[in-house]
């Protein structure tokens, strides 16, 4: 017994203790008990110029941690693919990143003053992000080059591939993509600029095309309650009839060509929240409750009579 006595009184003089270092240092505590961190980023800046044959590929998938739809089935994503044979001088560079933190405290959280402001809470942040942009200046050539030795100095390689552009970014948790390539250009100057995030996706796109094919195209789909399950006399049909619905009905659909030589500024943006942050204040003294359910900063407003025995809200019933 003197023993377990003992032990009490240390952990009510380590929590005081803790207490008056809070208030001495006017500071929040911020010691979770458990804390996971999860960091991925890429970076890439280029500067090409020159003249022969180029291929070029880049994609990017942010997947956002605390999705509803799983690791691999959410965030943001990127692509861009360009080739031809001609002369090249362009500028690029590419931004992608995935973080996930996720802080615990078991032993709750205490404000400057050591009162405990949440018992157990959980503290979850995530971002997921992607920014790609271009300015470049591209002119189609058939080139002949002789590329090694031997049968090769002897027979040089011919190139002759048209000028490709391709940009695509989508955006999984908002459901929405926006697309735009150019194909078969004999030439294309292009200032290019895109970036997808967990609410905003945009692309801004200004280019002179010449004897080419340019394409834009802007899809956003219906969500898809992925936490609903179908009826229990109607299998599958229920999800599978969501998912076609949601494909062959889209919010928002864009799908534009243009052959031949154009000049085109072209501004998209797809904005897309939501928030099924639900809250109740069940503390109300006289509909439910009572003054012990109150929220931690409810209950220092209305720490008094009135706050406790106020029924204002309370409607006496026409009939019994």
């Amino acid at each position: 017994m003197l023993a377990l006595l003992a032990l009490i009184g240390m952990a009510i003089a380590d929590n005081e203790a803790q207490k008056e270092q809070l208030e001495e240092n006017n500071a929040a505590y911020d010691n979770p008990t458990t804390l996971v961190e999860e960091n991925l980023k890429f970076s890439m800046e280029q500067n090409v110029s020159g003249t022969g044959f180029y291929a070029d590929y880049k994609y990017a998938l942010m997947p956002d941690a605390s999705g509803t739809e799983g690791h691999l089935f959410n965030g943001v994503e990127a692509r861009n693919k360009a080739h031809g044979s001609g002369k090249i001088a362009t500028n690029s560079n590419m931004y992608a990143e995935s973080s996930f933190t996720n802080k615990t405290w078991i032993n709750g959280v205490y404000d400057e003053n050591g009162e405990v402001i949440q018992e157990t809470p959980d503290d979850e942040k995530t971002t997921s992000v992607v920014q790609m942009n271009e300015n470049g200046q591209m002119v189609y050539s058939p080139l002949v080059m002789a590329i090694g030795s031997r049968y090769y100095d002897l027979h040089p390689i011919a190139f002759n591939a048209l000028l490709t552009e391709e940009d695509w970014i989508k955006n999984r948790d908002g459901l929405n993509s926006l697309h735009h390539s150019v194909d078969q250009a004999h030439g294309l100057n292009i200032a290019f600029d895109a970036q997808s995030d967990a609410i905003n996706n945009t692309m801004n796109v200004d280019e002179n095309l010449v004897n080419g094919r340019a394409h834009f195209g802007v899809l956003q789909l219906v969500g898809i309650p992925v936490d609903e399950m179908p009826e229990e006399d109607s299998g599958d049909v229920q999800v599978l009839g969501l998912a076609m619905k949601a494909w062959k009905k889209p919010l928002i659909e864009l799908d534009e060509d243009y052959v031949g030589n154009y000049h085109i500024k072209k501004n998209m943006n797809l904005y897309t929240y939501s928030d099924d942050d639900l809250r109740e204040d069940p503390w109300l003294p006289c509909c439910s409750g009572g003054f012990m359910d109150m929220n931690y900063e409810d209950a220092k407003a209305f720490k008094s009579a009135k706050g406790i025995f106020d029924c204002t809200c309370f409607k006496v019933p026409s009939m019994a």
